[in-house]
């Protein structure tokens, strides 16, 4: 169905949608119980006066609250909350309700100095309260008053002569709000005081408010920035030119102007089959997506994609619902490249950093510039007109070594197509004077020929020497690009300087304006940033990047995407179907109501349904072709009885567990009955115990151990009210370095979404007599399946209720029917196989003292012939040529994924075996000792 027409109504309705669903994001109450550990400043304000950076406060209490701001990291925020407006206010429920609401907040730290403990705010970071301003409007043409309370008040610090404008805004706008007690600031009003303000409006006085300086501590459910989101969407919904990923998000037409087809480019890195589908789609189409499943490299994949585009000369936005993803992938990018110096992470908590701003004050006002760059990128010295050849060289060798790995691996192929007939012949009795010509022609072939071995290990030497070469061809091509920026577009980059530096966004993004963005981009190739603040970072421009980047996609709504698509030559989403979606309380009512407003009826539901579909599920049903999806099936994260059931419940069994080792002696799932229960308040005391005392085992276990040698631990429950008491029993049982040390995080799925821990502790906290929504919620596919695959090496199960009180297809049920891991159980190395070849090698192997063998086992969907372990180290020998179950050889690409599975494979031809079974011997006894250093005997 063609909708081009409909494009502005359907920009509108999303924009409705998402203004509707998120009306409730504001702190209405910082009084509330739900505001937690606050602290109540009296006498005079010294923070947001600038009278002081810093300001002692209560030790215990800072204690605590920095506790708590580690262990709830991803939910939870310290605000500064000033100037209250307090009095009673009607919710949309129709009920009165205590209105104690900060007209500003600012970001808090708390700092330990020794003994002692001080608080700091981030004046450039001051929020309004924007729902309240919009509550408190008479009237609601003044939308964007916001912006006259950044403009009209001081950037920074509010000092008393800066009180009058506050005083004019109240008198043009909030007519009703009694304003006299402001002007005893800075003297801060007390808790008391204020309590007694709130009590003297009586109820019935809904419309009667007070302002009241002060200043409150408080600990906050972390909120979504809203308004840039809502303001971009306005925008959009006039245009009428939309970018490609957009256009092709909401039309079946073939779309006109695609992109140039693809051309491989240097990676510094060995990628697999569907990485290699990825990087292909995202050069070629719209739209692109990523299936990611747990631990399965999509972070990986992601700095893959950005790192191809950026060698290309070309620009990659990426962006993430939370702030720890973002930071996640640009650890990775800047891993995988060596450097940090082509990537912006901006946003309005991480800003633009000041190493940023050192390197461009650098770049700017250094004259020699290139050694400069080079010394940042810790490369030796080289003069100018040289790098042109530098480059050409380099270029030339990395095309000259990749000849010659495409030569290595086909005259890898070659051999072992010989190895397989002559292993037929050779295994086969010699009688005749035909078969011993044959033999004794084989045997000189094989004295010649260079052995397979040799050509294995030329290939990994090469492959490694690539991924060396291309990741320093990357550097010098970009800082040539950079040279060349700053030659040509020196003003640009200077007047990005400028902006950078500037604390007010609305000036900044006007400076924006001034700048021609393609040179910026072209010295900063690769952008971070949170989903909901790319408006306070970059300018809304129509295809401005080359590639964007949206992570988490099954979590992201489909309204708060749209302005970054705009943004989008090409698209690339990444995210899984089979984990937490998005949440959205709107409801169909309302949506049908926009829906008519708009004359959207014609358009299917699936579109429009903002409620219940992600950005990921309108991507997936607006793909043209399977050549643009690809599921990551290499699980690199957990141990394979972790992985085990999920793999086989949500994944049907497609992916390829990296972890699967044949010795997992140590149970690595635990499934404990702990018989308690859950009481009316949520709580199951019982459990929560028995993990408490666990995590305590553990940490003093490991006390002697440095915090890199540490196992992290989380702690994990669908349900709120369990984590919450878990938290709070943490905080008084653990010291903050403690926390810190083993990275102990609680919360529920959704808090573990992303996350990954070296041990999970999950308390199911029902009983057989829980409520039947409260099994629901456990056995809902996506709460359930994130909440079992978090864990790297073991993870616990807590559970009061057995199987056979849960219905007989629920996936808790079947869950907790696996009591005892599922450890593969490894093959009887006594079982006297029909292979003769096979058992001479496990005898030669026996004989050094070698007895952790096993024989066809399975990792990474691949069956190694025999694997062994010696000194902790993984080796598979693949048994080549000789006829029967064992005769085929993997190939060298089967070869690469177990090298990414940390196995190393040596290939042993049956051919070597018979003719000179001494020398293969010693070949693969010194192979063996190579690999770990340590002599056999």
């Amino acid at each position: 169905m063609n909708i081009n027409s409909s494009f502005s109504n359907i920009i509108q309705y999303f924009n409705d949608c998402y203004r509707s669903d998120n009306r409730e994001l504001s702190i209405y109450n910082f009084l509330d119980q739900k505001v937690e550990n606050k602290i109540y400043f009296e006498g005079e304000e010294e923070l947001l006066t600038g009278n002081h950076p810093i300001v002692p406060i209560d030790s215990a209490k800072a204690s605590t609250i920095s506790k708590k701001v580690k262990l709830y990291e991803k939910e939870k925020e310290l605000l500064y909350g000033t100037f209250f407006i307090c009095g009673n206010y009607i919710d949309p429920k129709g009920d009165s309700k205590t209105l104690c609401a900060p007209l500003f907040y600012y970001p808090a730290e708390i700092q330990q100095k020794g003994e002692f403990y001080y608080l700091s705010i981030n004046t450039n970071e001051r929020r309004v309260n924007y729902p309240i301003i919009q509550m408190l409007l008479s009237d609601s043409s003044s939308e964007f008053l916001q912006d006259s309370l950044f403009e009209d008040l001081p950037n920074k610090y509010i000092r008393f002569e800066h009180i009058e404008y506050i005083v004019r805004l109240f008198k043009k706008y909030f007519t009703k709000v009694d304003i006299e007690n402001i002007y005893a600031y800075p003297e801060n009003t007390n808790v008391k005081t204020i309590k007694k303000n709130i009590s003297s409006l009586s109820k019935d006085q809904e419309s009667k408010y007070v302002l009241l300086p002060s200043s409150i501590l408080g600990l906050v459910t972390k909120s979504t920035n809203t308004r840039g989101v809502l303001n971009e969407l306005d925008e959009l919904g006039s245009h009428s030119d939309y970018s490609l990923p957009l256009q092709s998000l909401f039309s079946d037409e073939e779309l006109k102007n695609k992109p140039k087809k693809y051309t491989k480019g240097k990676l510094p890195m060995i990628l697999s089959e569907a990485q290699e589908v990825i990087l292909k789609s995202s050069s070629e189409n719209p739209l692109t997506l990523i299936v990611g499943p747990p631990g399965t490299g999509k972070t990986y994949t992601i700095g893959a994609v950005a790192l191809e585009h950026m060698n290309r000369g070309e620009s990659v936005l990426i962006a993430s619902r939370t702030d720890e993803a973002v930071d996640v992938i640009a650890e990775k990018i800047k891993l995988q490249l060596g450097v940090d110096k082509a990537v912006v992470r901006t946003g309005k908590k991480r800003s633009y950093s000041t190493p940023l701003n050192r390197f461009l004050k650098s770049l700017l006002t250094r004259v020699r510039k290139l050694n400069y760059l080079l010394k940042e990128f810790d490369l030796p010295k080289i003069k100018g007109d040289e790098l042109d050849l530098k480059l050409v060289n380099l270029s030339n060798e990395i095309e000259s070594r990749a000849k010659l790995i495409n030569k290595l691996e086909q005259s890898f192929s070659n051999e072992v197509e010989n190895e397989l007939k002559w292993g037929e012949h050779l295994s086969n009795h010699q009688n005749g004077v035909w078969n011993k010509i044959k033999t004794s022609y084989i045997d000189i072939r094989n004295r010649i020929q260079v052995p397979i071995w040799e050509y294995n290990q030329q290939l990994k030497q090469n492959d490694q020497q690539q991924i060396e070469d291309i990741q320093l061809f990357i550097r010098l091509k970009y800082i040539k690009q950079v040279l060349s920026v700053m030659k040509s577009d020196w003003k640009n980059i200077q007047r990005f300087h400028e902006a950078l530096k500037m604390s007010n966004d609305t000036e900044k993004l006007a400076k924006f304006d001034e700048i021609k963005f393609d040179a910026v981009l072209k010295a900063f190739p690769i952008w971070l940033c949170n989903l909901s603040e790319v408006k306070d970072a970059l300018p809304f421009k129509k295809e401005m990047f080359d590639v964007v980047i949206i992570d988490e996609a099954t979590q992201c709504d489909i309204a708060s995407c749209l302005p970054l698509i705009q943004r989008a030559k090409r698209l690339v989403f990444a995210g899984d179907p089979c984990q937490l979606r998005h949440v959205s309380f709107l409801s169909k009512e309302i949506q049908n109501i926009y829906r008519n407003k708009y004359n959207l009826q014609h358009i299917d539901n699936n579109i429009l349904n903002y409620r219940d579909k992600s950005i990921l599920d309108l991507v997936m049903s607006s793909l043209q072709s399977g050549n643009q999806v690809s599921m990551l099936d290499e699980h690199f994260r957990s141990l394979s009885p972790i992985i085990h059931f999920s793999n086989e419940h949500f994944y049907d069994k497609q992916l390829r567990i990296m972890t699967s080792r044949p010795d997992e002696t140590e149970q690595a799932l635990y499934f404990i009955n702990i018989e308690g229960k859950r009481d009316k308040n949520g709580l199951n005391e019982k459990e929560a115990s028995t993990i408490l005392n666990a995590v305590r085992e553990l940490v003093d276990k490991e006390k002697d151990l440095s915090p890199e040698f540490s196992s992290s631990i989380g702690v994990l429950s669908p349900f709120r009210a369990q984590v919450d008491w878990l938290g709070k029993q943490l905080l008084n049982q653990f010291e903050i370095e403690e926390i810190e040390k083993h990275k102990i995080r609680v919360g529920t799925a959704y808090s573990f979404q992303g996350e990954e821990r070296d041990i999970m502790h999950l308390s199911l906290t029902i009983d057989a007599h829980s409520h039947h929504s409260a099994i629901n919620h456990i056995n809902k596919e996506d709460v359930f399946n994130v909440a079992i695959t978090r864990a790297r090496n073991r993870q616990y199960v807590h559970h009061s209720i057995s199987k056979n009180e849960l219905k007989a297809d629920t996936l808790l049920r079947a869950y907790l029917s696996k009591t005892k891991s599922n450890t593969i159980v490894p093959s009887d190395i006594e079982n006297q196989s029909r292979d003769q070849f096979l058992n001479e090698v496990k005898e030669a192997l026996k004989s050094w003292q070698i007895n952790s063998i096993w024989e066809g086992y399975s990792i990474a969907g691949l069956k190694i012939d025999l694997l062994i372990k010696y000194n902790n180290q993984y080796i598979g020998i693949d048994l080549v040529g000789y006829p029967g179950e064992y005769s085929d050889v993997f190939g060298i690409e089967r070869y690469r994924i177990l090298n990414r599975a940390n196995v190393s494979i040596f290939p042993l031809p049956f051919s070597d075996w018979y003719f000179n079974k001494k020398e293969a011997m010693k070949t693969l006894k010194n192979y063996i000792t190579t690999i770990n250093k340590i002599s056999l005997n």
